[in-house]
């Protein structure tokens, strides 16, 4: 009588078990995907209930089984599987695995596990099992093969010892975690079919809808990996999953993060690309969060998760502003003519209708108070998305809970974005239109310290998005201070900085940014030196700008060859003398003086019709795009509710 051949795994032990452990339904999963990749047209799941819950799982199949002549094979390597050969079945269907590793996440979800298998040879049916055991993970026992009495092929995987972790006990938990995994597979395959407890799992009927979406492509080392995002709305199931899956839309890994906001739907979406089997093939897809470029474009996917869900809510919202049309509460008319216009509306939907549904009252609040409560939540959106929190709390008394989850779906998606964006441009472009009328119309009253300089202090993005105020209206030695702090050196700073002359000197802006390379200390600062537009820029104006400059030259705390400084004199006009420094053709427009070597200075003189110019250029083409119009009426309105203190005594007109 032939005895039982034991052979031993050709890899470490340890490595074997890294394999092997993870989470229970995964390892479920695993199996059941064998099954399939098998060709069984009938994978049968069975919990077998004990005294004390579960105790033995039965995953059997209909597929062909493996020879006994590849077995040994197949168990003795890690990721020698025979579907490595190829990318389809025999049946034509696309293949979920390819390492071989399989077979070893059984012991995932117990500590014994035996597979009885029968295939076909010669037009005879032979039958025989493999044993293993986790606590001998790298070593299997293989029977002799046998004639069998059974006239089908197939496999039965048989685990008991169940692992504690293992709380699948009942049939709706099982098509919960099973669902997400297989639906897809089983929509595409309708030869295929896969039963929990003798209980069919039909994916047409769990799935409520589905919706393909075309993303960019995932950009790894320069090289673009084709991507795509499918998502399904369950009917029976209520958890919010994302995947990663290859392009035919196997899930390989559940990604840890969920997307936030999205309340009362359950769903699962798949984040397409084959490039993640290539990481999964390697075990690097759980260390995804470890690149830059994955975690952007996951992050980029998420969001446009959250568009999905928030066209999603506006379907499902329309019913509702029909309703509120025709009570006249409805705070707008007509269609949106902007895109700035558009957003604004579909955020008032969105949010106008979870509170219609969270807050019984306010369905059964008379007309007037409804109407009323609608405007102010139009006039909170319209501000700003982040503005809301006051109304929904302090005014509409919206549970937290509702709260948090509508401020989650706000964020992040372009809907906020597009309104926020337009305020600030709009803001922008009317801070323009005002301050051209200031040094234009009223220069003769403007005064530069207290009411020029102090409005620029408050809006240096007109220098430049890039820049943020360092001194404001300090002296050179506290320029050196904040250059020192931008270095994070152990510059002495126990003697002032003076000019050549002698005298300390008082510079009205200091702008700086980093520049955008990898070393931490290249900076890069501006220096703004700022005269009343009535003042022309003549010789006593130049020299003071480049005394500041010459200043920083000699001063040798100050040199770093990886700072750029520009310093910059403004006013309406200059004289001959200013006209004839500009003439040097040495020099790009606009310098005066640039240094040859050492420190990396050059000194310019500025026009406000040249700065107002290059912003309205910089701000024209998201203008257009909103499609916002600015008239002297809102500059100047602009002008008198935020900066009121500092233009006190200049008569703004607000006349057409």
């Amino acid at each position: 009588m032939e005895v039982a051949k034991k052979f031993k795994v050709q890899v470490q032990k340890d490595h074997l078990s890294k394999v092997a452990s993870g989470s229970p339904i995964t390892g479920l999963c695993e199996l059941i995907w064998n099954a399939f990749d098998a060709d069984a047209s009938n994978v049968d799941v069975h919990f077998h209930k004990g005294e004390l819950g579960v105790d033995r799982v039965i995953i059997s199949d209909d597929g062909a089984g493996i020879s006994y002549d590849e077995a040994e094979k197949l168990f003795v390597g890690l990721g020698g599987s025979w579907k490595s050969t190829g990318q389809k079945t025999t049946k034509g269907r696309f293949l979920h695995g390819q390492e071989g590793q399989g077979r070893f996440k059984a012991f995932t979800i117990g500590c014994v596990a035996d597979w009885k298998i029968i295939y076909e040879e010669n037009n005879t049916f032979y039958e025989y099992t493999i044993e293993g055991s986790a606590n001998a993970i790298d070593e299997f026992s293989l029977s002799p093969k046998k004639v069998s009495e059974h006239r089908k092929t197939g496999v039965t995987v048989e685990i008991t010892e169940i692992n504690q972790k293992f709380h699948i006990l009942d049939d709706d938990k099982a098509v919960e975690a099973l669902a997400p995994v297989f639906s897809l597979y089983l929509r595409a395959y309708h030869s295929a079919t896969l039963r929990v407890n003798g209980n069919k799992l039909e994916a047409e009927k769990l799935i409520k809808l589905t919706k393909s979406i075309n993303t960019q492509p995932l950009s790894i080392d320069n090289k673009k990996h084709p991507a795509s995002i499918e998502i399904i709305e369950w009917n029976r199931i209520t958890d919010r999953e994302i995947w990663f899956a290859d392009s035919n839309g196997f899930p390989l890994e559940s990604y840890d993060k969920q997307v936030r906001g999205i309340s009362g739907i359950g769903f699962s979406a798949y984040i397409k690309s084959d490039y993640f089997r290539e990481l999964n093939n390697k075990g690097l897809l759980s260390l995804h969060d470890l690149e830059d470029s994955i975690r952007s474009f996951c992050d980029n996917a998420i969001n446009t998760i959250k568009e999905y869900f928030s066209h999603r809510a506006l379907e499902e919202a329309s019913s509702q502003i029909q309703e509120w049309k025709e009570e006249k509460v409805y705070p707008y008319q007509g269609d949106p003519t902007t895109a700035v216009e558009d957003a604004e509306r579909k955020v008032f939907d969105i949010i106008a209708v979870n509170i219609n549904k969270s807050l019984p009252g306010f369905k059964a609040s008379n007309k007037k108070c409804k109407e009323l409560q609608l405007r102010m939540l139009r006039q909170a959106i319209e501000k700003s998305p982040e503005d809301l929190q006051t109304i929904l709390n302090e005014v509409l008394n919206l549970p937290k809970g509702v709260r948090e989850s509508l401020a989650e779906l706000l964020q992040g998606t372009s809907l906020s974005s597009i309104i926020n964006a337009s305020k600030v441009v709009s803001d922008r472009i009317k801070f323009v239109a005002g301050l051209e009328q200031l040094v234009f119309n009223h220069k003769d009253n403007l005064k530069e310290r207290t009411q020029l300089h102090r409005i620029l202090a408050k809006n240096t993005w007109i220098f430049g998005n890039e820049f943020t105020l360092s001194v404001d209206d300090q002296t050179l030695t506290e320029v050196l201070k904040q250059h020192s702090g931008y270095l994070d050196s152990d510059i002495v700073i126990n003697e002032p900085v003076s000019r050549i002359d002698g005298r300390k000197g008082i510079v009205d802006l200091m702008l700086s940014r980093q520049l955008p390379t990898n070393k931490a200390d290249e900076l890069e600062h501006l220096i703004v030196e700022l005269k009343a537009p009535k003042v022309k820029i003549g010789k006593k104006e130049i020299d003071q700008i480049e005394s500041y400059a010459f200043a920083v030259a000699k001063d040798d705390r100050f040199r770093n060859i990886n700072t750029k400084w520009d310093f910059w004199i403004i006013s309406n006009d200059y004289d001959d003398y200013a006209k004839m420094k500009l003439e040097n053709d040495s020099l790009k427009d606009g310098a005066i003086y640039k240094t040859s070597k050492n420190l990396n200075i050059t000194i310019w003189l500025k026009t406000w019709s040249q700065l107002i110019a290059e912003n309205k250029h910089r701000l024209e083409f998201i203008r257009e795009k909103l499609n916002y119009n600015i008239d002297r009426q809102s500059a100047v309105r602009h002008l008198k509710s935020t900066y009121s203190e500092y233009i006190e005594g200049i008569v703004l007109e607000e006349g057409k």
